[in-house]
């Protein structure tokens, strides 16, 4: 072999010692990347949440979540934690259906029932006291995450909530019924008599008023069923804590909003939904849990109250049956809106 043939040979095997060691370098390279992502994907995700030593697997599912405690006393802290699988580009919440007597408080602060609490999107956990002034409650409440695109996965949960310290009476039954209205906050309403009838007499902290029920008819089996909704009233919790009718509210009140859904038709609806649009941070689609079914010709209230109310002019909306589950003679009556100005005074 010649001298060159011998120098070109030597440049060869130094050119490919050369490739294979930045080969190497960019497989290294490569690797320190993918272990430093891995961990930041699944931690961002809320795939896997770490909860006293233990962690949440989501499975098959898109959300799970679970409670310190299945029965707890009034006011005794429940921890709630959860894992998602959906990012830090949605928005997160917590809500609970409204009970006779019962409200959450987080950090001191009462919670508003049928309203979702936004929670921050990073996190994982949330110390609730439930309050009840009844012997005994079921309590459901639920973890939403919302993306984007108004898509929302949630899961629900239910919390026996007892108070020892409550003696049950017998009341005897009478003609009509006496709600103690007084609004919502701390004290929750009280029902006086037991007995349901087509006249309930409504108590204010001002002034009395009363309420005539429609009276329900038997259900047509062969007949169509037909929600009706329309907004009653909407406003604000005073300073004395009494729902107050108005339409330009403080940015840091107590929103409050009262609508009634009335069943025309003249079949039983069967367990219905709704959902409602606040002018609240977020502004996404609140999504209630089943409501009672409807007999034709009977009607049911629903008041629900808000807070992070953002500034400007915003338009209450509520959507009852909004997947159109149940068949009606019409869905042109489903929606309602109301205007509410929200002002930084």
């Amino acid at each position: 072999m010649s001298t060159q043939e011998s120098k070109k040979t030597t440049m060869k095997n130094i050119i490919a010692i050369v490739g294979f060691v930045i080969l190497l370098i960019v497989g290294i390279w490569s690797a320190i990347q993918v272990i430093r992502f891995v961990p930041r994907l699944f931690s961002d995700t809320g795939t896997v949440a770490t909860i006293t030593d233990n962690k949440i697997n989501l499975g098959n599912r898109d959300i799970v979540v679970e409670v310190s405690k299945d029965t707890a006393n009034s006011g005794e802290p429940v921890s709630i934690n959860w894992a998602h699988n959906g990012d830090n580009d949605g928005v997160l919440s917590f809500s609970y259906a409204c009970k006779e007597g019962f409200h959450f408080q987080v950090a001191g602060q009462s919670i508003a029932c049928n309203a979702p609490f936004s929670l921050p999107i990073t996190d994982t956990s949330l110390e609730v006291i439930p309050l009840s002034t009844k012997e005994n409650v079921q309590a459901a409440f639920a973890i939403t995450y919302t993306n984007t695109s108004e898509e929302s996965i949630r899961d629900t949960k239910t919390l026996l909530v007892l108070n020892d310290s409550v003696i049950e009476t017998n009341v005897p039954t009478g003609e009509e019924v006496v709600v103690n209205i007084a609004g919502p906050g701390p004290k929750e309403p009280e029902v006086v008599a037991a007995k349901p009838t087509t006249r309930v007499t409504a108590r204010t902290n001002t002034i009395p008023a009363v309420q005539t029920i429609r009276v329900p008819r038997a259900s047509d089996p062969y007949g169509v069923s037909d929600l009706n909704v329309e907004i009653v009233s909407i406003g604000d919790i005073n300073r004395f804590g009494a729902f107050e009718p108005k339409g330009i509210v403080d940015q840091y009140a107590r929103g409050a909003v009262t609508f009634r859904v009335t069943n025309l038709g003249t079949k039983e609806t069967g367990n219905w939904n709704f959902t409602a649009v606040l002018p609240t941070q977020g502004g996404y689609p609140f999504n209630s849990q089943a409501q009672p079914s409807l007999m034709p010709g009977s009607s049911t209230d629903i008041f629900m109250t808000f807070n992070q109310l953002v500034p400007g002019v915003h338009t209450f909306t509520v959507h009852v049956d909004p997947q159109n589950y149940i068949p009606e003679w019409s869905d042109q009556n489903n929606i309602a809106t109301q205007a509410i100005t929200v002002l930084t005074y």
